[in-house]
């Protein structure tokens, strides 16, 4: 357990499985206090309870729709009214749908730019006016995509996303700079997540990077010091490159 994060307070969004839960499982383990939120109310129920009985930690579930703002403000409310504070970001919760532009229809197109970027924006807003602003200290994680770096085919409305996450980190990086509050996007290649189970992917030969080394370096980038910012980190298994 880490001296350093002992006792601080994170909300980890699209907790209830995945890259979401793995990195709620690795600051439990260091001794944060976690609120996960998804909108899969039963799972994320049940896998917090089971964050706080295997790490002796508290833990928060609030189901919750990342692109709708008074759902966000609601969960942002309820963790400074449970532990006074937020100490860490994960903007990690999003959704995948393929198909050539073409064939993608504006309500598909506005439902991945809502869970994927608008999301991540109502997050980072909420969470700097209701107190990490006046705190002057935290960490705001973006999780982005390679898919935010180049274009793929059937996946626009995808990329279209991943690249504004890109560009919408930056810019809070920019907006930033006069506190203490850190910010970093991470930029991972193919995962083996349920999301990718469940993909048209999932019986493809890939080498698969592992969820566990994406939270690893999720945890890297919390762990610098308050003068260090590492603005992009880009994970890929080996056979990716």
């Amino acid at each position: 357990m880490s001296a350093e994060l002992k006792g601080k307070v994170a909300i980890v969004t699209g907790a209830a499985r995945g890259i979401g839960l793995t990195v709620a499982q690795d600051l439990a383990r260091e001794g944060v206090n976690v609120c996960g939120t998804d909108l899969r109310a039963d799972l994320l129920a049940d896998v917090m309870v089971q964050v706080a009985a295997d790490f002796g930690v508290e833990t928060m579930h609030v189901a919750a729709d990342v692109g709708a703002k008074e759902q966000v403000a609601g969960m942002v409310s309820q963790v400074y009214a449970t532990w006074g504070k937020v100490d860490i970001l994960v903007n990690n919760a999003g959704i995948r749908q393929i198909g050539p532009v073409y064939e993608t229809s504006p309500e598909t197109w506005d439902e991945i730019q809502t869970a994927n970027l608008r999301g991540q924006y109502l997050c980072t807003r909420e969470v700097l006016n209701q107190g990490m602003l006046e705190q002057n200290e935290g960490v705001i994680i973006f999780v982005s995509s390679g898919s935010g770096l180049h274009g793929e085919k059937g996946s626009s409305a995808y990329c279209a996303s991943k690249f504004g996450v890109t560009g919408f980190a930056q810019s809070v990086a920019k907006d930033l700079k006069h506190t203490k509050i850190r910010t970093s996007s991470i930029m991972p290649g193919m995962i083996w997540t349920p999301m990718a189970e469940e993909s048209e992917m999932a019986d493809a030969d890939v080498d698969w990077l592992p969820v566990d080394e994406v939270s690893k370096a999720i945890l890297f980038l919390i762990k610098q010091d308050s003068d260090t910012i590492i603005p992009e980190l880009r994970v890929y298994h080996r056979a990716q490159i």
